[in-house]
């Protein structure tokens, strides 16, 4: 009997051992098990950081994504509120010749612009030419096109039959007349020569009617940040972010549609 069982383990060696650290041998059996029992109470801690993950990308969707469009969207208004890129200036007046109107003579003073005024001198849906000096303030404005230039105030021709345009006057302590003109990149102002000097001229515009103009790009950021954010959460395998989009996303695409409807109606 004992001849047999010896021959049957012959047959069926022993499981290999295995020497860990500090010289511990484990058979394989033993090894395999303790390998897994080694690996389980790490399969917790796997998950509970997949669900940290997600809900770090929810709340990066619904807190961080509006934080960053709301500050590039007030930063779009304030630049286009600011002229930076609507509006011409100068203060280096030039003495020019007189010119007369009516027999009565005027002084006038030139304020050369920057390349490119003479395109867009009263070419925009609201624009305003103004000069200042100490005591008052005289200005034109219109609304255009670049097909056809606008002006509210009324024309009149001087003695040399150049056309000039009649200004309003802000702040004036007396009864005067101002007259504007525009040639080329140079804007002109006649005035009474017992009159105070202009020393600032200021030109600004704004073209509402443009959706590419900063003040709409500040508004129209929000519903492409929604599509967008959406878009790119689920594109990347990361839908928790776009759920936080869909949160905020979706007042503000209800929102967008109902100022649109309104713009449209009215």
């Amino acid at each position: 009997m004992d001849d047999s069982i010896s021959i049957v383990e012959s047959f069926n060696p022993p499981p290999p051992k295995v020497t860990l650290e500090k010289d511990i041998a484990l058979s394989g059996v033993e090894a395999v098990a303790h390998v897994t029992r080694a690996e389980q109470p790490f399969e917790g801690v796997r998950e509970s950081d997949s669900g940290q993950q997600q809900w770090a990308w929810f709340l990066g969707g619904l807190f961080l994504l509006p934080l960053f469009v709301g500050f590039a969207s007030a930063s779009l208004a304030m630049i286009g509120d600011s002229g930076l890129f609507t509006s011409y200036s100068s203060d280096e007046p030039s003495l020019e010749e007189d010119a007369s109107f009516a027999g009565e003579a005027y002084s006038v003073r030139s304020f050369y612009m920057s390349s490119g005024f003479e395109d867009t001198f009263a070419a925009q849906s609201f624009w305003d030419l103004t000069f200042e000096t100490e005591t008052w303030e005289a200005y034109i404005s219109g609304s255009g096109s670049k097909d056809e230039r606008g002006f509210d105030q009324q024309s009149i021709m001087d003695d040399n039959g150049y056309t000039w345009w009649i200004a309003d006057i802000h702040y004036q302590d007396f009864d005067v007349s101002v007259y504007i003109t525009q040639v080329e990149n140079a804007v002109f102002i006649a005035f009474p020569s017992s009159s105070s000097e202009p020393t600032y001229a200021h030109y600004y515009w704004n073209d509402s009617g443009g959706i590419f103009d900063l003040s709409s790009l500040a508004v129209l950021i929000w519903p492409i940040s929604v599509i967008a954010g959406i878009t790119w959460g689920f594109s990347k395998n990361h839908p928790a972010f776009a759920y936080g989009v869909m949160v905020w996303g979706s007042i503000v695409l209800l929102g967008t549609g109902f100022l649109a409807l309104l713009a449209y109606a009215f």
